[in-house]
């Protein structure tokens, strides 16, 4: 199965580009308390970075900043065509090593067959504790286009497995396995997430920090079962290749936070 979200894509970068980015010096509110996401600066880790999904060796990596000003950080690429990315990612979540993914194929123009015109390319953190009417602040560092980092609320923790929140990738192995219902009435793949919210980033080819103008994250105030977030950091077009480091969940301290961060 190939989900064709292309065109939803291509508007919703656009709209991005025209969304400001907030830089972190800018109105940020009283927070208290150190990072929630572990491993938020990405230099733990073994063959992938710890307390996030596993890197895929063809559109994520984990690397030394080009820059040399980062340490490791995230490297990913959204120019992989959608059908590799799919046939390794099955490999990859049947036991394959990232290390071994194979040599990116080549792409072309219009590229709306690559992971950019497609699904993007997702990056999740693990299972991050979260409490009844506290705010956070989200912070992260980008370089590279515009992207969207999520923030997205659970009543319970799941799965962490590679791409197992992913419905377009969860239906093509479930083709693949021949159990997919391609027919009115089809099994349908639910996200397990209750609350979602999101900010821009990016849009810079130097390192920028970007958060939310005086709008921290309110994950219990509409949803009060949400116990857990994580977050989801989500590039997709233009196809390019993005690095981002040092993100950051922190608590708003509610006794000195102004009347707008209320």
């Amino acid at each position: 199965m190939r989900l064709d979200p292309r065109k939803n894509l291509v508007r919703l970068a656009l709209l991005l580009s025209l969304v400001p980015c907030v830089l972190a010096g800018s109105a940020e509110p009283p927070t208290r308390g150190e990072n929630l996401g572990r491993n938020g600066d990405f230099e733990r880790g073994d063959k992938t970075p710890d307390a996030w999904q596993t890197i895929d060796g063809l559109s994520t990596f984990w690397v030394n900043d080009p820059d040399s000003g980062h340490g490791r950080v995230l490297k990913i690429d959204t120019d992989v065509l959608q059908t590799q990315a799919y046939d390794w990612w099955a490999r990859l979540i049947a036991g394959a090593d990232p290390k071994d993914a194979p040599p990116k194929q080549p792409t072309q123009e219009p590229k709306f067959d690559t992971l950019a015109g497609l699904d993007g390319v997702w990056f999740w953190s693990d299972f991050i504790p979260v409490e009844p009417g506290k705010k956070y602040w989200l912070t992260v560092d980008v370089k590279g286009p515009g992207m969207k980092v999520f923030l997205r609320g659970y009543r319970d923790k799941g799965s962490t497995a590679f791409g197992a929140e992913e419905a377009a990738f969860q239906g093509f192995l479930l083709d693949k396995a021949g159990k997919f219902e391609n027919r009115r009435g089809r099994k349908r793949l639910l996200s397990k997430y209750v609350w979602s919210a999101w900010m821009p980033a990016g849009g810079s080819n130097d390192w920028q920090t970007y958060s939310r103008r005086e709008m921290p994250f309110s994950p219990t105030q509409s949803t009060p079962g949400v116990r857990y977030v994580r977050v989801v950091l989500f590039p997709y077009w233009p196809p390019a290749t993005y690095y981002v480091d040092n993100v950051r969940l922190l608590e708003v301290d509610a006794s000195k936070a102004t009347k707008q961060d209320r």
